[in-house]
């Protein structure tokens, strides 16, 4: 009897180990975390500070095993079993269900398929920049791969470093002044973000645009590295990146380049989910290889030769007094004025939207010649300049023309575009998400006026955007 009671205790033991190793794991598993320019958000625990939230997680996990705790003591057989079992998936679900979402999106992306999609696409910009690199070296291959690995570990020195002068000739100045912001955050806590690499990272050339001018000149690198990554406060100690056990840590980011002279500097990064859209984005060798963005250009200038004469409004050659809905108008009036048939619509939408994913990290110059600066600002600022909203990736689902006021000086036309990709709120200080999924794409309609005030180019420009939508949960 007594070596049965013992017997007992050491199974419940067990039990009590196994389900709490299983619940750390799955708490501490990790996600891939800028290093160089990321904010203060990814950092929490021990050392002094950070991770506003903890305590209360914290509180509630200890409840949480002392539940079982008791079970395990005063509950017997499969009755203890399930009862536990139901409770730590209810918990760890709970709290967890993002964290373990994106481990297990991430497992899915490094896995053998996800390797031989990126080695095929590795190789088909590969042929390309073979092509782009017999007018501009540049793009050679055996060019961008060592300076892009040369980059990578220059920017995170410097980032260590906080050398601000170094960081201006290695990044492009729209996305530094981001940066700037987050160590400024950095110093008003007291702390300083310190990043190592831990050998050589791994670069893989994924994505290539080249328009004619170096200034819009793009190539995308998708970067694996293993670093040290942690933060030191004023006393010396080190604070982890929240969630994480060890101060070592992978990054999978995909960074784009611009060019500065005859070098390429940082323009943008994305995480390793946010940034998959470069596997599938068009590669451009030649400015006359978008055969997308060639064949927009022709049905732009076919709409504007069809244009009412110079002086002349529309109301003066067509009849407003139209029934029916807003496309059945824009199609009746693209009879008498080429601009509002939908097909050209469609155009300026589509522009609107990849300028405005640019404008996220990057240059807003293609942003503002799309759109009038308050509806520039609206899209990337919705609620204020201490935000921005970050969108990646998005595709544009379908576009519906809700009104048109011809009769208006300059005419308007206002659409719901729906789109699909990542989108979420930040904080600009500390890279916080304020609302939405980095690491979830989700579908919702922007509400915009659109305003035929612009250049022959594009005839169509953003004059207002509508609320934005309720925030999507995470």
């Amino acid at each position: 009897m007594i070596r049965r009671g013992a017997k007992r205790l050491r199974s419940r033991r067990v039990a009590l180990a196994v389900l709490f190793v299983i619940v750390i794991v799955l708490v501490l598993a990790p996600v891939a975390l800028a290093a160089a320019g990321g904010g203060s958000g990814g950092f929490g625990g021990g050392g002094g500070g950070g991770g506003g939230g903890g305590g209360g997680k914290g509180f509630a996990i200890y409840l949480i095993f002392r539940a079982i705790l008791d079970l395990i003591l005063f509950t017997h057989g499969l009755v203890r079993v399930l009862v536990i079992g139901l409770i730590v998936i209810a918990a760890v679900y709970y709290f967890y269900a993002r964290r373990i979402r994106a481990w297990w999106n991430e497992r899915q992306r490094s896995g053998k398929a996800a390797r031989r999609s990126t080695s095929q696409r590795e190789r088909k910009v590969e042929l390309a920049a073979a092509e782009a690199a017999e007018d501009d070296p540049a793009f050679a291959p055996d060019v961008v791969r060592p300076e892009a690995a040369r980059l990578f570990t220059a920017v995170q020195a410097a980032w260590d470093a906080g050398n601000r002068v170094k960081l201006r000739s290695l990044v492009a100045p729209e996305l530094l002044a981001e940066w700037e912001r987050r160590l400024d955050d950095f110093a008003r806590k007291g702390w300083r973000n310190r990043v190592q690499p831990q050998g050589e990272p791994k670069v893989e050339y994924v994505g290539l645009t080249r328009r004619g001018g170096s200034e819009a000149d793009r190539v995308v690198v998708r970067i694996e590295a293993r670093l040290r990554d942690y933060v030191e406060d004023r006393h010396g100690n080190h604070i982890k990146r929240a969630g994480r056990l060890s101060e070592t840590t992978r990054v999978r980011e995909f960074w784009t380049l611009g060019r500065r002279g005859q070098h390429w500097i940082l323009v943008s990064i994305e995480q390793g989910a946010e940034g998959e859209h470069a596997l599938k984005d068009t590669v451009a060798p030649t400015p006359w290889s978008d055969e997308e963005a060639l064949k927009d250009e022709a049905l732009v200038e076919g709409a504007v030769a069809d244009a009412v004469p110079a002086g002349t409004s529309v109301a003066e050659v067509a009849d407003l007094d139209y029934q029916g809905d807003g496309r059945a108008a824009a199609l009746d009036l693209s009879l008498a004025d080429g601009r509002f048939a939908p097909d050209v619509l469609e155009v300026a939408a589509r522009r609107a939207v990849a300028a405005w994913a640019a404008a996220v990290d990057g240059d807003d110059k293609a942003l503002l010649a799309l759109a009038r600066t308050d509806a520039a600002y609206a899209l990337l600022h919705p609620r204020g300049g201490r935000t921005r909203l970050v969108v990646r990736g998005l595709e544009v689902r379908h576009i519906r023309i809700v009104s048109l006021d011809a009769a208006a000086k300059p005419p308007t036309m206002t659409i719901d575009v729906e789109l699909t990709g990542r989108r979420y709120l930040e904080d600009r200080d500390t890279t916080a998400v304020v609302s939405g999924s980095p690491t979830r794409a989700t579908t919702f309609t922007e509400h915009w006026t659109l305003a035929l005030d612009g250049p022959d180019e594009q005839p169509w420009q953003i004059a207002q955007v509508g609320a934005p939508p309720a925030p999507v949960r995470a």
